[in-house]
């Protein structure tokens, strides 16, 4: 069995027996067919993997190209422009999608912002790489995503909104903090997209890779998720695959979909769940 089919199999079971209920709330969040989006969860969940294996559950086909395509438009691109999405047919940004094709002041947009570090024009990721070079006892290694000046020009508030790289002992450790995490949906997906961004970063700062750190501030299961759900940690897991990153990429903005290859990835057939918006 692979270790994130066992974490993930646990929180689910976690979650359903001991998760509360926000029926008798007024959700934000609904359906296709317009009614409330009801969901159980429970607070402050912490998954940690030793990243001795790529972190992908086998239950289900994690969408693993869209995921880092996701990425790429995220860390690489650093836009929020979705034209990057369309022309690699990704279309998980869809519902939240403006006219322009633009998600706002989102994600992309406050990793690419200009911003000034000691009299140096820089961005988030690139001060990041820069610091974890040459600064690397620091404990402010740390990319926010929530600019509170700009929440109200963006689609979507950010879920996944900070993380925070720590090097110990010539290992980059790396904590990614979820204010939301649609556990059905949404969590396979983003364990192992910062899974592949860590590996990113180790291998451009020429660290070792530490630890994943996971921090789930609302842990949630959606109400139309639970059966499925309850389905897919029924299986019976298969060996985690392994993940090829080209070792010829230097340079963080150099990193395109074709560096990615991941081998012998073995899964049980998809699990239909209906995206609540």
């Amino acid at each position: 069995m692979g270790k994130a089919d066992w974490i993930y199999n646990e929180l689910v079971n976690d979650i359903l027996e001991h998760g509360y209920w926000d029926q008798d709330l007024d959700v934000r969040t609904t359906w296709a067919d317009g009614s409330p989006a009801y969901t159980k969860s429970l607070i402050s969940k912490q998954l940690i993997f030793d990243n001795s294996e790529v972190p992908i559950l086998t239950t289900k086909r994690v969408p693993w190209k869209s995921a880092i395509h996701e990425l790429l438009w995220f860390y690489v691109k650093r836009t929020s422009d979705c034209t990057y999405l369309d022309d690699n047919n990704v279309k998980i940004w869809k519902e939240w999608t403006n006219t322009n094709n633009h998600i706002g002041k989102a994600y992309g947009y406050q990793l690419g912002k200009p911003i000034m570090i000691n009299g140096k024009i820089t961005n988030q990721v690139h001060n990041l790489i820069d610091q974890l070079i040459n600064n690397p006892a620091s404990r402010r290694h740390v990319i926010s995503l929530w600019n509170i000046d700009d929440l109200d020009q963006m689609e979507l508030y950010p879920c996944v909104w900070n993380n925070q790289w720590l090097i110990k002992q010539g290992a980059l450790h790396l904590v990614v903090n979820a204010r939301s995490n649609d556990i059905g949906l949404g969590n396979p997906f983003n364990v192992f997209q910062y899974y592949v961004l860590q590996r990113m970063i180790a291998q451009v700062t020429g660290y070792n890779l530490g630890s994943l750190t996971f921090n789930i501030n609302d842990a949630h299961i959606y109400e139309r998720h639970v059966d499925p759900l309850k389905e897919q940690v029924g299986r019976h897991p298969y060996p985690a695959p392994e993940l090829w990153i080209n070792p010829e990429i230097k340079r963080f903005d150099d990193f395109t979909i074709n560096d990615f290859i991941l081998k012998d990835y073995e899964y049980h057939p998809k699990i239909q769940m209906e995206i609540a918006i």
